[in-house]
């Protein structure tokens, strides 16, 4: 949240790793997705990379109401256990975010609650292809559907600590033009940082999140699937091996200028691993995530 009148505009760049297959919570190989889930060694992911840069801008139109914009730039690489399938790449614009947050209540001890009613914009293409032929459905880079993205936030704040927590979620809104829809999404996050000096703090998170299976399925993908006898199945195009529930811990590093010509900026740091994960189908696992972060507010 932001004063009336109060910019803020932000950059933060996310990398994120997977690597090796999971079927539920279990670890499992190459050749036991083969053997058990009958997908083709040839046609099963080996490890991806995600990076993801987002553009963001707030501006509070008055004490009650705080309006952001998000711009998502996407460059995913997915790698498969055949040499012969090459590295398949898209990039492109994701979809844009616009959300009004509201005040809800304040208190003089350093609390307050805040409201997040978010949409997301269908500007991401789901018509990547590889090599002429349309890439699995965690390679593209939007969910071709209009997304209500509500959350709900407690703030606390002391001389040398914060803490906070919020429930939050995406619920998708009908049919994308290939005739499938995303599952929707429930996330909450609980979190603290302790100041180190005026200027730098450290924190630590607890993120949780789960989406559901696919809904639907893109007919060109089902038909790849059905091509040659099951031979080009992969569960990168089944839609029932898309979403997970997945906790991870975070550690930060925020550091704030006060004086100077760099006084109102902010530069942030944050890594983030899983301690708990389960894939619809066979997915690959999550690795890691980095998040690097500037703000600056006037």
């Amino acid at each position: 949240m932001h004063k009336m009148g109060e910019w803020m505009v932000s950059y933060r760049y996310m990398s994120m790793e997977m690597e090796g297959l999971l079927a539920g919570s279990k670890n499992i190989s190459a050749n036991d997705a083969n053997s058990t889930f009958g997908f083709p060694l040839g046609m099963l992911p080996k490890d991806m990379k995600m990076d993801m840069h987002m553009f963001g801008t707030m501006y509070a139109i008055s004490n009650k109401w705080t309006l952001m914009a998000m711009v998502n730039y996407l460059d995913n690489e997915m790698s498969m256990q055949s040499a012969m399938m090459g590295k398949m790449e898209s990039k492109g614009i994701s979809d844009i975010k616009l959300a009004g947050l509201y005040d809800l209540a304040q208190w003089d001890d350093g609390r307050r609650v805040h409201l997040k009613l978010g949409l997301n914009l269908p500007t991401g293409s789901i018509d990547e292809k590889h090599n002429g032929n349309i890439l699995g459905y965690g390679m593209q880079l939007g969910s071709g559907t209009y997304d209500f993205e509500p959350a709900i936030t407690y703030l606390g704040q002391t001389e040398n600590y914060s803490y906070g927590a919020q429930l939050g979620g995406i619920l998708r809104i009908g049919e994308n033009d290939q005739d499938y829809t995303l599952g929707n999404k429930f996330e909450a996050a609980l979190w603290g940082a302790r100041k180190i000096t005026d200027s730098l703090s450290a924190s630590a998170k607890f993120d949780y999140s789960s989406q559901s299976e696919i809904e639907g399925s893109d007919a060109r993908l089902k038909m790849r699937r059905e091509m040659m006898g099951g031979t080009m199945d992969s569960p990168t195009f089944d839609p029932n091996s898309q979403g997970r529930d997945i906790t991870t811990f975070g550690l930060g590093l925020n550091y704030y200028f006060q004086n100077g010509g760099l006084s109102g900026h902010r530069l942030a740091a944050e890594w983030e691993t899983p301690i708990d994960q389960k894939v619809n189908g066979v997915q690959l696992e999550l690795d890691s995530v980095w998040t690097l972060g500037w703000q600056y507010a006037w």
